[in-house]
């Protein structure tokens, strides 16, 4: 787990984006049988990038990432009520999360 600090929004929304482009360009994950149960790489989650702030203990802003291993992105706003965020036509899922950051 990597931890930073930005001091405004915009900066931690850059910051994120490069993290799970990153993440999203590494080859896919295996496929994982585990007798009882099969995974293929969209089932798994090779990155979460959370942003939480400014506030410590209940912050205003609860957002992320996931990086899929098939490399897709699910941008998810909330804390323990999380919520996926789903893409319009022609946004990818830095554009989603950033529309729904703007709502609040």
């Amino acid at each position: 787990m990597r931890r930073s600090t930005h001091s405004t929004l915009d900066d931690a929304l850059h910051e994120l984006q490069a993290e799970t482009a990153e993440a999203a360009s590494r080859p896919p994950a295996k496929e994982i049988d585990v007798k009882i149960r099969y995974y293929r790489p969209e089932d798994l989650v090779r990155m979460r990038a959370q942003l939480r702030g400014p506030q410590r203990f209940v912050p205003q802003v609860r957002c992320g990432i996931d990086v899929r291993g098939d490399g897709s992105l699910e941008p998810w706003i909330g804390g323990a009520e999380r919520h996926d965020v789903k893409l319009q036509s022609g946004e990818n899922a830095w554009q989603a999360l950033r529309r729904e950051l703007a709502k609040r």
